[in-house]
């Protein structure tokens, strides 16, 4: 299984750390995309400072960094190159 970077805050314990995971494979309608460069939003910091609660967490382990530039590398199911 191929892995990468990301960064990951630990909700139960509030801890922020650097950690292995595995690559997403994207569903139908998404595309894969390899971040060359990522900005900290401030919804960032405010999740790392315990002033914002994530309302839709679906684990214990949010994964911070939205906002990125990059390239498209693999494409979801019933999607095709071009416009």
């Amino acid at each position: 299984m191929d892995t990468m970077l990301a960064g990951r805050f630990h909700l139960d314990s509030k801890k922020f750390a650097v950690e292995e995971v595995p690559i997403p494979v994207p569903g139908p309608g998404e595309v894969l995309i390899e971040v060359k460069a990522a900005g900290v939003c401030l919804s960032d910091v405010h999740l790392l400072d315990g002033s914002l609660v994530p309302l839709f967490a679906t684990s214990d382990t949010v994964t911070v960094g939205h906002e990125v530039s990059g390239v498209i590398h693999t494409l979801g199911p019933d999607l095709r190159r071009g416009l």
